[in-house]
């Protein structure tokens, strides 16, 4: 599944992200592009809308949690809203780990966090 972005300027250098399908390490770089764009034109506040992000991968929790900080470092406002369950659940852990990884990869990391969010989906 690919990853769709739809970029909204609410008003002046203030951002709105809704991303659809999938962040994992296919899809992860658009997002990142997307980004660096944003950032390049002064960016100062983001909002990321998860409503309809089905996965997320630990590259796609890297390219948001930079976001987090590049917006930061600007003295903006961070935002996400919206999410499902199994992803609020990943950065739930995500921001409970220590900031040395747990995993011995991206793989190891992908893996426990895929499983994670099919509990939580199956859950439901």
């Amino acid at each position: 599944m690919s990853l769709q972005i739809a970029v909204r300027e609410r008003k002046p250098f203030f951002f709105e992200l809704a991303l659809t399908g999938r962040l994992d390490t296919g899809t992860y770089m658009q997002l990142e592009q997307q980004l660096d764009s944003l950032m390049a034109v002064s960016a100062k506040s983001l909002v990321f809308d998860l409503a309809a992000l089905d996965y997320i991968s630990s590259l796609g929790l890297r390219v948001v949690f930079k976001a987090m900080k590049d917006v930061a470092a600007a003295k903006g406002l961070f935002m996400i809203s919206r999410m499902q369950p199994q992803v609020q659940r990943v950065f739930e852990i995500a921001n409970a780990l220590p900031d040395d990884s747990i995993f011995q990869s991206v793989e190891e990391a992908d893996a426990y966090y895929a499983a994670i969010q099919e509990k939580v989906k199956s859950a439901e």
